[in-house]
């Protein structure tokens, strides 16, 4: 009995290592990109205070953080992955996520919404708002950062 016991408790060991060392594995390319847009946004966007992060995959891939600058307004620093472009906006310029949200499920009537990241859409800042339908598809509203006018939906994917 004590042999079984000492096995299941390696065995146990061994599956929560196993698992924490897969998750982390996972969760590596999302806290490099978010780490690095930080660092990127302190150096060029005057960003002392991070809050969210977002990872937009359109046409071309963007992070974004929210946060404050060295005066305490609160900015969006849009990083373009290839090449480094930045954008910076007033969050008081913007809509909010949850105004994002709001007009998409207002617009679409969702079964669910799964998450709302910025990105950049044809050479303009906006939310993307990604949800599921009633049939278990998927679809994404392009809308607006700045203004919050309906830009493009795609459905069923």
């Amino acid at each position: 009995m004590k042999k079984f016991l000492i096995g299941l408790l390696i065995t146990m060991l061994l599956l929560i290592f196993g698992v924490t060392t897969l998750v982390t594995r996972s969760l590596s390319p999302y806290n490099q990109a978010r780490a690095e847009t930080i660092a990127l946004a302190e150096r060029r966007a005057d960003l002392v205070e991070a809050d969210e992060f977002y990872w937009y995959n359109g046409d071309e891939t963007f992070f974004t953080i929210t946060g404050e600058n060295s005066e305490g307004i609160p900015i969006v620093v849009i990083v373009q992955q290839d090449g480094g472009a930045i954008e910076v906006l007033d969050q008081e310029d913007i809509i909010s996520e949850h105004e994002a949200v709001v007009e998409t499920h207002n617009r679409e009537n969702p079964e669910k919404i799964l998450e709302a990241r910025i990105g950049i859409y044809n050479d303009q800042p906006v939310w993307e708002v990604s949800f599921r339908l009633e049939n278990e598809q998927i679809g994404y509203t392009l809308l607006s950062l700045t203004s919050g006018e309906w830009i493009r939906t795609i459905k069923n994917i």
